[in-house]
């Protein structure tokens, strides 16, 4: 008897030492009571944060022992002013959830600049690829909603809206998954992520599926500028179905980056100490430099030039159209022809499938890697060298 009354007051002085346990609520408008989805959420720089659903509805757990009373618990969205407040001050009602209120906020537009020079737009390819090689960035278990895992890109100084991001995904164990893309600017001191670019105060928000390998994002509805240098970051919003986290992404090997150069008259390989990954493993936790790779993320960009710059950019653009190699063959089975194969370069990130007559063509260079694909058949693959027409033969899973 005397063991379980004391027993009971552990219980009891346990409850009383961390009564707040679980800390729910709404975040809305302040001005329209409206829910806002995906606002980060958590307890400044200890790793423990969440995400706010499509409803505004959060839940975050206050029951590990680092935590302090004392300790700041931060909400912050695109186009709201951040909100801060002591944990000890949180509104905690149980079966309930008490409403947090955001104030939106403005922003001041870009100062105009009138110039009489005609200005035009070149695309450009920028930031970094996977060429076959075996590296690999991961969302693992231990990473909460709102961690976020980022890149920096080196770029040349100059004006450019960024168009489309792309990655490519490994590995995807869950049903599907709600990424959000940010994309920073640098801290110049601490070189770390500091604040967001995107000012048209909409989330960049995109599903990732089971069995999606190569996923883009269009950034052109959220004119998105940068003059140099950034960062840009995956941030994980929701996971559906009941899989374990396993998302696994490509990276690079190295610390080249691939950009057309109009100074140099076409593609050039630049090496920049610079470079590097960075993470953070939940909402308003601290950001972390892992290592000095790239994550495999690659962008779209159209760079602002002039007019002698443009004209320059056409010439190289067509001498490179002129120069272009394609690989071409057919998908065999046992002396027979495979249609919907799918032919993957793993430099340029192309996909084609065979046709009815299991023909294929594909853009390639020599040192490419390709991929072949199909289900129910044993994955292939053929590296470039001085033949560019290659038939591939294939063979059935057991």
């Amino acid at each position: 008897m005397r063991i379980f009354i004391i027993f009971i007051f552990l219980i009891c002085f346990v409850n009383k030492m961390y009564p707040q346990q679980d800390y729910k609520g709404q975040v809305l408008n302040a001005s329209s009571k409206n829910p806002i989805p995906f606002v980060n959420i958590g307890i400044l720089e200890k790793g423990i944060g969440t995400v706010s659903d499509e409803e505004g509805f959060f839940h975050l757990p206050l029951n590990n022992l680092h935590i302090k009373p004392t300790d700041t618990l931060v909400f912050s969205s695109l186009g709201y002013e951040t909100k801060k407040i002591l944990v000890k001050e949180a509104d905690i009602v149980y079966a309930d959830y008490p409403k947090v209120e955001l104030i939106p906020t403005t922003y001041n537009l870009n100062e105009v600049v009138v110039t009489d020079k005609r200005v035009l737009l070149v695309p450009e390819n920028i930031g970094y690829a996977n060429l076959g090689e075996e590296v690999y960035g991961y969302f693992k278990d231990n990473i909460a909603l709102g961690g976020e895992l980022a890149t920096k890109v080196v770029v040349k100084s100059g004006l450019r809206r960024l168009d489309k991001f792309t990655f490519e995904v490994v590995n995807n164990p869950s049903d599907s998954l709600l990424i959000r893309v940010n994309i920073y600017n640098i801290d110049r001191n601490l070189r770390i992520p500091l604040s967001n670019l995107n000012k048209s105060n909409e989330n960049i928000v995109k599903t990732i599926t089971r069995g999606e390998r190569m996923v883009s994002v269009d950034l052109k509805p959220y004119s998105i500028f940068v003059e140099n240098d950034f960062i840009i970051a995956i941030e994980l919003l929701k996971i559906y179905g009941e899989s374990d986290l396993g998302l696994i992404l490509a990276a690079v090997k190295d610390f080249t980056q691939e950009k057309f150069n109009l100074e140099n008259n076409g593609w050039t390989n630049t090496i920049d100490d610079g470079h590097g990954s960075y993470r953070r493993y939940a909402s308003q936790s601290k950001w972390e430099r892992f290592t000095n790779l790239n994550m495999a993320y690659s962008l779209e960009s159209s760079l602002i030039v002039d007019e002698k710059k443009y004209n320059r950019y056409l010439k190289q653009s067509e001498k490179r159209r002129l120069a272009k190699k394609f690989l071409s063959g057919f998908a065999i089975l046992n002396g027979k022809m495979i249609a919907g194969v799918e032919v993957f370069n793993h430099r340029t990130k192309q996909s084609v499938f065979t046709n009815k007559n299991g023909r294929y063509k594909i853009e390639g260079k020599k040192g490419d890697l390709i991929s072949y694909f199909k289900k129910g058949f044993v994955n292939k693959q053929f590296k470039i060298k001085n033949r560019f027409i290659f038939n591939i033969q294939l063979s059935k899973t057991d």
